[in-house]
């Protein structure tokens, strides 16, 4: 049944974030990407509202817990998870943690795309 939840509110969350980005690219242009941003910010606030609303102070099924905040927040932005693992890291005064994780996962992670753009390049290049 968990998995039902995950991946109905993950299929919203897809949308959500699709849609959201649209509409403020529309709005704001770019080189900056205002999309993006203002949707990993936005699930950022939400993965901390919803862990209180639901884990701290509603009863809500573990179901449903799962449902929004992996399916949806998930769908709608990892970023949120991220930001939601540093904040229980620094609650669990892992510091040293705290820091390499909240350091480590931007810069590997934009070291990685690029990466992964320049083999994909390469590798299409020899292919053609």
């Amino acid at each position: 049944m968990q998995i039902l939840y995950i991946a109905g509110f993950g299929v919203l969350g897809v949308l959500a974030r699709y849609y959201s980005g649209l509409f403020v690219e529309k709005v704001l242009f770019p080189p900056f990407p205002h999309g993006t941003f203002l949707v990993n910010v936005a699930g950022s606030f939400l993965v901390g509202a919803i862990y209180v609303l639901t884990a701290e102070r509603m009863a809500v099924t573990p179901e449903l817990r799962l449902g929004i905040m992996v399916g949806f927040l998930g769908g709608f932005t990892t970023f949120s998870s991220y930001c939601l693992e540093a904040i229980k890291l620094l609650e669990a005064a892992e510091y040293f943690y705290a820091a390499l994780y909240f350091g480590l996962s931007p810069v590997l992670g934009v070291f990685a795309a690029f990466g992964g753009i320049f083999l994909a390049r390469k590798l299409l290049d020899v292919a053609l």
